[in-house]
């Protein structure tokens, strides 16, 4: 049996592979910008192959150069422990705030949401009287980015739980499960889905984050996003180094999205079909 053409599939295949590219090329431009030297950069070869393959860049920004494997752990530290702080606390919250009844509850759930109007940075001054003295420590990042990610959390999960029908639970309280019990062994497991999903959105807001990361990082916790920011001298930069550094950071993004989709898109079709 052949397969009919029409003028519409051959567009919209068109315009698909075009937007393939689109997507690829700043990947591939990142690629090629952290294998070459300065001056080959500013002599003109921006986006083509680099004449000289310079793997040692990424030597240089992970070593004593640029010093970027201390503040790949920092990141890593303070994005692990928020994405832990967040899940744990969106989830409890989410559960309380939906399947339980108790007075106050829309107002509860109303205060919270209103975390959401609250840019992260508006609070600034605020942030830096109480957490000055901890600028040395992995909690001076950490307790904001909880604090403001915990809202979008709640979001997130709030659209999922409610699909989730009640029986099960009731079910559960005839046998005799308590109400952490029933939470974290037979609700939590079906929020996989959508835990994911708000884990990425957390993880692209702390491990992008620059400004609260310059004022209260200092000394040895300092993240990824200072220290590149840190490898452009005043006279002299290494843009080669610097293209390796943020090769490196984007790898870390890349990786969990491939992991997880797989989890997103689950808890976006979750509900939709009810058999």
């Amino acid at each position: 049996m052949k397969k009919k053409f029409s003028l519409g599939k051959v567009a919209t295949h068109a315009f698909l592979i075009v937007w393939l590219l689109l997507c690829v090329f700043p990947l591939y431009w990142l690629l090629c910008f952290s294998l070459k030297d300065t001056q080959e950069i500013f002599n003109g070869n921006l986006i083509g192959l680099p004449t000289q393959w310079l793997f040692s860049n990424y030597a240089n920004a992970w070593g004593a150069g640029g010093n970027i494997s201390v503040f790949l752990m920092n990141s890593v530290i303070d994005t692990a422990v928020t994405l832990c702080i967040t899940s744990l606390m969106g989830f409890m919250s989410a559960y309380g705030l939906l399947r339980m009844r108790w007075k106050g509850q829309k107002v509860v759930m109303t205060y919270i949401m209103m975390g959401m109007m609250i840019p992260m940075h508006a609070a600034l001054y605020p942030l830096t009287e109480t957490l000055l003295p901890l600028n040395k420590t992995y909690w001076a990042l950490i307790i904001p980015y909880a604090a403001f990610n915990i809202p979008i959390t709640i979001l997130i999960l709030s659209g999922f739980i409610t699909n989730i029908p009640y029986e099960m639970e009731e079910a559960a309280c005839i046998d005799g499960s308590g109400i952490f019990r029933t939470a974290f062994t037979i609700i939590l497991p079906m929020m996989v889905p959508a835990i994911a999903t708000a884990a990425i959105f957390v993880f692209l807001q702390v491990w992008n984050e620059l400004l609260l990361a310059t004022i209260f990082a200092s000394g040895k916790v300092r993240t990824l996003t200072v220290g590149i920011q840190q490898m452009s001298g005043q006279y002299q930069t290494d843009y080669g180094s610097m293209g390796a550094a943020l090769v490196i950071a984007t790898l870390p993004t890349l990786v969990l999205y491939m992991c997880m989709s797989g989890q997103v898109q689950r808890s976006l079709i979750a509900g939709a079909v009810k058999g």
